[in-house]
């Protein structure tokens, strides 16, 4: 098949959209298949031998002014997919291919990444109202796909007419797995090393795991957090571990090269995720538990279809710091009992959670719908 995907977000972009397309577009041309991304213009992209078409900024402009229909149209003749499969709804260059590959009659797949207000269904009903353009864009789409139950159920609000298919995201188990170099471990000899991954962000409680710290280091000294990610939180995150007086146990790396990601998650004893809300899956989590390193997370969103506590995994039940670092020090002081939990984690991941198997699972989706 010759399969268009489209998304707001393509690496150099962080964040679980960009993962979660670079890895299907990698594992659908394993499987023989013509793959084209279309994705703004980025800096410092790779392509790697992937065909992207990256719209400029008039070309960017062009699609706001159109609906897409311009230069959309164009890349739409020029590849003429089988399937179009656009990611995120409410992102223009998405939003752009849908209404262009529907008035063009090509069938057009989305996945919903999404997951905000879940628990609050009335806001959701609000929304839903607010978002009536998006209402009709959705209603054209042949088939939707949710990465979580959490996130089918943001994306009923706005769609109710349609079957929703559950495919969570997947993990790379050939780079992401126990086995391999662990370098970053050579820096730290005997120190327990917490790992953060993520935007940083106020959504991702980071704020709250360096406050967490100040606790954790009056029960043990050994400990040192590294935090891997950037965002608008980083000058204020740099002042606090400053008032703090945890320099020598918070380290920020910044931006993380995607290619290291598999030995810090290897070199570290612990991964934390302590999300306060907006978490519709947690690629990162997956990552960590594929490298055989114990996890902690919030119980919330799409947190909560992942772990399973005391099996692959453990859950944040209070996100106050006091609450954070007490799990933290239990977790220290019974580690090997962790350890096997992570090791059951990555039997799961394994099965469940390998892009070998999720890929197949999209193709059958995209064999339903498309054309030629």
């Amino acid at each position: 098949m010759r399969i268009l995907l489209a998304t707001q977000w393509y690496p150099p972009d962080t964040g679980g959209v960009a993962r979660h397309v670079e890895d299907l577009a990698h594992f659908l041309k394993k499987r023989d298949h013509e793959v084209m991304v279309v994705t703004r213009k980025r800096d410092g992209r790779e392509k790697n031998g992937s065909k992207i078409y990256e719209l400029n900024g008039i070309e960017y402009l062009q699609l706001l002014a159109t609906g897409g229909n311009g230069v959309i149209k164009k890349i739409l003749k020029e590849f003429e997919p089988n399937i179009v499969h656009v990611h995120h709804a409410f992102t223009p260059i998405p939003v752009a291919v849908s209404l262009s590959s529907k008035i063009n009659n090509y069938p057009t797949i989305l996945t919903n990444h999404s997951a905000y207000f879940y628990d609050y269904k009335y806001i959701l009903k609000t929304i839903s109202y607010i978002g009536l353009p998006f209402k009709t864009i959705l209603s054209k789409i042949d088939s939707i796909i949710a990465v979580s139950n959490i996130a089918k159920k943001f994306i009923e609000s706005f769609v109710s007419d349609k079957e929703i298919y559950v495919i969570p995201n997947g993990v790379d188990i050939d780079r992401f797995n126990p086995n391999g170099s662990r370098n970053f471990r050579k820096k730290f000899d005997d120190i327990f090393i917490i790992l953060f991954v993520g935007r940083l962000v106020r959504r991702k409680g980071v704020h709250l795991l360096i406050e967490a710290m100040k606790y954790v280091v009056n029960e043990v000294n050994n400990v040192k957090l590294i935090v891997a990610g950037d965002g608008p939180l980083k000058n204020f995150l740099k002042t606090r571990i400053l008032d703090l007086n945890l320099s020598e146990h918070v380290e920020l790396l910044g931006k993380v090269d995607d290619r290291l990601l598999p030995d810090l998650y290897r070199s570290s004893n612990l991964f934390i995720l302590p999300s306060i809300y907006g978490e519709s899956f947690g690629i990162v989590v997956l990552e960590a538990m594929a490298c055989g390193t114990p996890v902690l997370v919030s119980r919330i969103g799409g947190l909560r279809e992942i772990v399973v506590e005391g099996v692959n995994g453990s859950f944040l039940y209070d996100r106050n710091p006091k609450s954070i670092a007490g799990k933290i020090v239990d977790i220290y002081l019974n580690y090997d009992i962790y350890l096997d939990i992570a090791k059951q984690a990555w039997n799961i991941v394994e099965r469940k959670y390998s892009w070998n198997n999720i890929v197949k699972k999209i193709e059958k989706i995209y064999l339903k719908f498309k054309i030629g």
